[in-house]
């Protein structure tokens, strides 16, 4: 057998998990294809439900760079695959490059190129957590796949020639990571000589920083498409949702906390060491994301529908709040978890199989553990962008094989503004999950 082939059946290669066939029955891998029957939807509805791949693969073909927003469970790397698979039948690539954050997307995407890398005839090389072969790429870079993380990016993107560079596919997953400040100055300029360049998010916009969108713009290209969590509900690719804002005034604890930043703010001031605005915000947020004036009405609210922690994960701030919300939690269900930084993630797996009801986390659920039955977030704490909100509720709005009906719930906690008149972000943000909890599927895709 090939080395390849060897790696993956001896599981010697990360990023690919290999299962025999009972163990894979066990962990409910597997599922038995219907009979074709009357009530199975035509391939031709199929197609147009899943258009907007093609319009976006269309789009790219013409304009050779820009960004794809594509909301979370629409198929952004599917789309990005069938990119990469046009390009290499025309004739125009030789190299693709794909850079993203985090080890478990990296994994994830590891997996896709392994898939698609026959037949391209293509080899994949990787550089992040213990695998490093950016030199080795370099050596022979035509013909070949590399799939990076963003800190080395920069060695791989330097060196490669113009006249390859001008045959290659750069592919940005998770845009929104881009346009930090390390990034910028890392990354300033170096795609210039590259031909075809792809971003992809969910949100790819960076709320409050018009340097880091003028950063994407200049590094990637213009926003392509726009296909959101609206367009993706209605189609029926996301489960619609039914939306529960818990409103909550700040106690006087609270408000003491907020003018304790201020006081700071001014002390920093007066020592010529001044905080920033993001600074003021970060802190006074930890006071709204960690209000205890949440605890007794979220204890009120799931008496009465203690339903909604069947499959549902709580994400808070902090673990020390967390471990004040687990209380509450444990006079209705014994059968949940924490899941805390530096915690196994054997503790995910056990939720995602069902062993597990309940999960309280306060970091992002990883993308690589699908948990299609996933039926309520409950949202202790928000963060005034949208990308945080988009990505925690994508996770439930995943629609469910098993419970083709699947309606998912979002609780979220509201913060009452102080001033007649005004509204803060947690009331903008109840307004567009408000109106967005009231669109429902569509039998036919004509729109």
């Amino acid at each position: 057998p090939s080395a390849v082939y060897a790696a993956l059946w001896e599981r010697r290669d990360k990023g690919v998990e290999v299962y025999s066939f009972p163990e894979a029955a066990r962990l409910k891998l597997l599922k038995i294809c219907n009979e074709w029957g009357p009530g199975r939807q035509p391939n031709n509805q199929k197609d147009e439900k899943w258009r907007h791949q093609e319009e976006a693969l269309e789009k790219f073909l013409v304009s050779k760079r820009g960004i794809l927003n594509m909301a979370t469970g629409t198929g952004k790397t599917r789309t990005a695959l069938k990119i990469v698979h046009a390009l290499y039948e025309q004739g125009t690539i030789d190299t693709v490059i794909v850079s993203t954050d985090g080890n478990d997307l990296l994994d994830q995407w590891y997996a896709e190129l392994l898939g698609i890398r026959k037949g391209v005839g293509a080899k994949v090389f990787r550089h992040y957590k213990s695998s490093r072969e950016v030199a080795d790429f370099l050596l022979e870079p035509k013909n070949s796949m590399l799939l990076v993380s963003r800190q080395p990016l920069a060695t791989a993107l330097k060196k490669i020639p113009a006249n390859l560079a001008r045959r290659t596919l750069l592919i940005h997953d998770e845009v929104h990571g881009l346009g930090s400040p390390a990034n910028r100055i890392r990354l300033n300029g170096l795609s210039d000589s590259i031909r075809f360049r792809l971003g992809l998010s969910a949100t790819p916009d960076r709320e409050y920083d018009e340097e880091g969108n003028a950063f994407h713009l200049d590094h990637i290209g213009p926003e392509l498409m726009r296909f959101e969590l609206e367009d993706a509900i209605r189609r029926e690719i996301l489960a619609p949702f039914n939306y529960f804002p818990l409103p909550y005034e700040l106690t006087a604890e609270d408000r003491h906390s907020v003018q304790d930043v201020y006081k700071r703010k001014a002390a920093r001031a007066a020592e010529g060491n001044p905080m920033s605005d993001e600074e003021v915000w970060i802190e006074i947020a930890r006071v709204y994301k960690t209000s205890k004036a949440k605890l007794p009405i979220f204890d009120a609210f799931i008496r009465d529908n203690q339903h909604l922690l069947e499959r549902c994960i709580v994400f808070v701030e902090t673990q020390e709040y967390g471990n004040e919300v687990l209380e509450i939690i444990h006079k209705y269900r014994s059968d949940f978890h924490t899941y805390f930084s530096g915690e196994d993630s054997l503790t995910l797996k056990r939720f995602a199989r069902g062993e597990l009801e309940c999960l309280i986390t306060c970091h992002r659920v990883s993308e690589g553990i699908d948990i299609r039955s996933l039926n309520t977030v409950i949202l202790f704490s928000s963060a005034r962008a949208r990308l945080e909100t988009i990505q925690r509720m994508g996770r439930c709005l995943r629609t469910d094989p098993d419970n083709l009906d699947k309606v998912a719930n979002i609780v979220d906690f509201v913060r009452q503004s102080d001033e007649e008149g005004t509204t803060n972000s947690d009331e903008q943000r109840a307004e567009w999950l408000t109106k967005l909890s009231e669109v429902r599927g569509e039998k036919t895709f004509g729109s």
